[in-house]
Formats: C-alpha cells, structure tokens, sequence
C-alpha cells in the first residue's frame, strides 16, 4: 500500500472514530498540536522516522510527553500507528485528518500572498468573496511574498487566481518575445 493511501486511511479511520464518540473538535485541536511540534521539532521528526529506535521505546516516549496532553482517543492511535510501523508518515495523517475535518465542517481553505499585508479591509471583502451557501466558514491563510511585486495570488482548493504584478509582466515579456510583428535587427 503507497504512503499516500495508507496515510489518508488511517486519518479516515480517525475522523471516524472522532465523529462516532463526538470527539471531532477535540482530535482536531490534537492534531493541530502535533502538526506543530512536528514543523518545529527537527529532532521529534528523526526519531520518528529512525529505523534504529525500536517501536516500544518510540511508544514509551510518545506516552511520557503527550499523554497528559492529548485526548485518549489520540494516545490510541498514536500507539495503533507506531504499532503497524506508520509513525514516520505522522505528519501526513494528520494533515489528511485537517482536511477531512474542514471538509465535514464546511469550512473553505484559502491562501492569498501579496507582496504587502492586507489591510483589515481587503481581508473582509476576499472573506465575504469566498463564503457560498456551501461553507459554513472561510479559513484563510494569509502570505506576504515581496517577489509578488504588488497585487496578488489567491488558491483555493485546486484553483488559483494570480493578479500579481510579476506575473503580469512575465506575461507581457513572453508576449513581446513571441511578437512576429516587430523586425528582429
């Protein structure tokens, strides 16, 4: 079974098991944790991918520093993925988890880069643009990417939209370079 299947299995299982005690917002709050010890912790990734530690002193650890912390249920399958030799791919299940969890909520996933901040403003009219009738709530990941030049770069989903100065000029660039009317002296 490939990484990507067996990772976005596991993270069904567990949104499953969350709906089914009525524990989604909890495991939620869990894994949004772990995700962030995860991007911080270089250390915390190595050990969970090191083939030397042994799958009882991976779970030993994990028990000592998350179990008062985390939901029972989360202890469980932490313990389900190091005990079927899953735990290096962690940070992919619960990633899949938040998207699942998004999903079940109706919450739209946005991310906008411009080359400055948004103002207060620009943020409610892009918000009020991605609400539908379909989601109950927007989440939106704001990037300031100074390459952007001005404008910017909204993904949703699969789609993207770029208004961005430096991709209008890439464009206007590749147009002039493919221009058969100008006589090339």
């Amino acid at each position: 079974m490939s990484t990507l299947r067996a990772s976005n299995r596991y993270a069904k299982a567990l949104l499953d098991l969350a709906r089914e005690r009525q524990a989604l917002d909890v495991i939620k709050s869990n894994c949004d944790s772990l995700l962030s010890v995860l991007k911080e912790s270089r250390d915390f990734r190595v050990f969970l991918k090191s083939p030397v530690i042994k799958p009882e002193q991976k779970l030993k650890t994990l028990e000592s520093v998350f179990a008062a912390h985390l939901d029972p249920l989360m202890n469980l399958f932490l313990a389900l993925l190091v005990k079927h030799g899953r735990e290096a791919h962690l940070e992919d299940v619960l990633e899949k988890y938040t998207s699942l969890y998004l999903a079940e909520k109706k919450v739209v996933r946005a991310r906008v880069a411009s080359a400055s901040a948004l103002s207060p403003e620009h943020v409610n009219q892009l918000l009020a643009l991605l609400k539908s009738p379909e989601a109950s709530d927007v989440l939106l990941e704001q990037v300031v990417d100074e390459n952007l030049i001005g404008g910017f770069v909204l993904r949703v989903d699969d789609k993207q939209v770029d208004a961005s100065v430096s991709s209008a000029l890439s464009k206007l660039e590749r147009e002039f370079d493919n221009n058969l009317y100008i006589a090339d002296f």
